[in-house]
């Protein structure tokens, strides 16, 4: 393998984006399309960036990013996607804090250069796990907010003694329906893998697939702790890498999904898994506070997380 030599930063909009290839080569802009992405390869070409010894990197966007990365890995391109609170760090380090597309693409060119973000993984598979978990995730919050206003009517109703719309009852019963549909959807990717993740005390089907859709390859992550950085759970830099201290302060660089997920599943674990529970009791032992001692948890549940997966066997107490 080549070693990497040329950099190029990306700076993704809806309609189109911006391309820094170095300090001294004036930001392109290209149309976020299949003849702008075209447009862009033949850029690279000109300049004789090879796909060997060339490494794009894109700030992460809602979804503006996708056709780029998943065009660019079809085409042999490396690239990476890059959380958006590093490019925001970097530039408040930039003593003119210039705010613009063209700026943003340099941002982002110096990051992909100091090492951060994490190779695009085109999985086709992890990609539909990714859509169906985030439209079940859109349901529910619905079906949060529906009952939430079905209880603030049902209350007026008692006041005034009379019924005033069975509207809301409908909505929450479609939207359970809907969900439960999607719930067995995702059953049918990745099964052997969500499997193995729900062997682990308090990773549910819905936290398991969130993982393997947010990871994609769990063989990107050599180290577990290269996951835990990922899901943005790892100490911030000024603190102790070895020692939780203070008010347990974490980076929360990485994906705010997994870091949600971990949470939760967490939670559980430490109420109904002795392991679990006793790893977290010590933490508490030692003067950490609820919350510091559920991150550590967070922290040692992502390292199981990573050895069954790796190891592809199922979890054992």
């Amino acid at each position: 393998m080549q070693k990497i030599i040329n950099f190029v930063g990306i700076d993704m909009a809806k309609n189109d984006f911006y391309a820094c290839l170095g300090d001294v080569i004036e930001p392109q802009k290209f149309n976020n399309d299949t003849k702008g992405i075209k447009s862009f390869f033949n850029h690279l070409k000109r300049y004789d960036f090879q796909k060997e010894n060339t490494l794009l990197g894109v700030e992460s966007t809602a979804s503006y990013h996708l056709k780029l990365c998943i065009e660019s890995t079809e085409n042999n391109y490396g690239i990476k996607v890059i959380n958006p609170l590093i490019v925001k760090k970097q530039n408040q380090t930039n003593l003119r804090r210039v705010k613009n597309d063209k700026q943003d693409s340099r941002l982002i060119r110096f990051c992909l250069v100091s090492g951060a973000g994490y190779l695009f993984d085109n999985d086709p598979e992890a990609m539909i796990l990714k859509s169906l978990v985030r439209q079940r995730d859109s349901l529910v919050f619905a079906k949060l907010k529906f009952n939430r206003q079905q209880t603030d009517i049902r209350h007026k109703e008692k006041c005034l003694r009379q019924n005033i719309n069975p509207i809301y009852a409908e909505i929450i019963n479609v939207l359970e329906d809907k969900i439960n549909l999607l719930k067995t959807d995702l059953r049918l990717y990745r099964p052997k893998e969500q499997y193995l993740l729900q062997s682990i005390p308090g990773v549910g089907p819905i936290t398991a697939a969130s993982f393997i859709s947010e990871v994609g390859d769990i063989n990107r992550f050599k180290k577990p702790e290269q996951l835990v950085a990922y899901a943005g759970i790892d100490p911030r830099v000024h603190q102790s890498g070895t020692s939780i201290n203070g008010k347990g302060y974490i980076s929360k660089r990485g994906n705010k999904i997994l870091r949600t997920r971990l949470f939760n599943a967490a939670a559980v674990a430490v109420l109904h898994d002795n392991m679990f529970k006793a790893f977290f009791q010590k933490k508490k032992s030692e003067g950490k506070p609820y919350r510091v001692a559920l991150i550590a948890t967070m922290r040692k549940m992502t390292h199981v997380i990573h050895a069954v997966w790796t190891r592809g066997t199922p979890f054992v107490k």
